[in-house]
């Protein structure tokens, strides 16, 4: 037998080993995620705000010269970067409030109707998620393509002379259709009578609805891919290009362009900021966050 002292002195001995071991799995699940982390997101962001602070190079990751509110001032007074930031934001902004109903109704009608189980219906579920698998550039060039001026299926098989990537308004159509195709449609339950779908369905997913509308329009905050693939030889590329576009341009000029760039990224975040605060705020419960769980759990002890 073991004194007591012995004895205690082996229980916290395991007791380190047993933390030890906790930590160590906890690192080596956490330590990949932790640096990824920081490498692309945290340091990525303090560069950020440094860059819009500042002149920058682009030599190094250390600012040639500390500007201050300068390059933000600028965004509000420089008639060039008003016109090519904050229209661009409002290219984006209006092709958002158009594409994101459009992207929500769209697959909720078809997720209606693949819940009624036509003839097909599975085969036609399949054709309606590939788009979702497809990486976003080959689906693309399929688009291009078979709109393409000269050649292309759609032109050719309706005989139309349409230069769908040519001209402004049509180059937008189909960015449009590029984002809606790509979009996964949701598992809505659905119901063949239309007063249950107005009392039932819609009441029974609006936070679902809510949810999806919001994150749905701040991921078009960001549109850029898309415009990048299918609008690139538009003639009028000022009309095509969206905030992060024309961020992405800023890159590619002086040394001051990183600053303004930066600058841009910036009030760019605080919009989506923004409307990240009016998503919790509408979706927010306001009945109470346990009050459903209690009378769930009521009603299951009358039963």
């Amino acid at each position: 037998m073991y004194p007591n002292s012995e004895i205690e002195v082996i229980l916290k001995r395991e007791k380190r080993k047993q933390k030890a071991r906790n930590y160590a799995s906890l690192a080596f699940f956490l330590g990949p995620f932790l640096v990824s982390f920081i490498v692309l997101f945290v340091f990525p962001f303090i560069l950020g705000l440094v860059m819009s602070l500042s002149k920058f190079d682009g030599r190094s990751f250390l600012p040639s010269e500390f500007v201050g509110l300068d390059n933000f001032k600028a965004l509000f007074t420089n008639r060039a970067l008003i016109k090519d930031f904050w229209g661009s934001v409002w290219i984006t902004f209006r092709f958002a409030i158009i594409i994101v109903p459009l992207s929500l109704v769209i697959p909720f009608l078809l997720a209606l109707l693949v819940h009624q189980e036509p003839p097909g219906y599975k085969l036609f579920r399949a054709f309606i998620y590939i788009p979702g698998i497809f990486p976003l550039t080959a689906t693309g060039l399929i688009l291009l393509k078979m709109f393409s001026f000269q050649n292309g299926f759609v032109n050719n098989f309706f005989g139309l002379s349409l230069d769908w990537f040519g001209e402004t308004r049509l180059a937008w159509l189909m960015v449009g259709l590029f984002c809606i195709s790509l979009y996964e449609v949701a598992q809505v339950d659905g119901s063949s009578k239309w007063r249950q779908f107005i009392k039932i369905t819609i009441p029974g997913i609006r936070y679902q609805i809510l949810l999806t509308l919001f994150t749905t329009f701040i991921g078009y905050m960001n549109l850029y891919g898309q415009l990048f693939i299918l609008a690139s030889n538009t003639p009028d590329q000022d009309a095509m290009k969206s905030a992060v576009f024309r961020i992405q341009d800023m890159l590619m000029g002086t040394s001051r362009s990183y600053g303004y760039a930066a600058a841009m990224g910036v009030c760019l975040g605080i919009l989506i900021a923004i409307f990240s605060i009016l998503q919790i705020i509408v979706t927010k419960d306001r009945k109470g966050g346990e009050k459903h769980g209690k009378a769930f759990m009521a009603w299951q002890k009358l039963q």
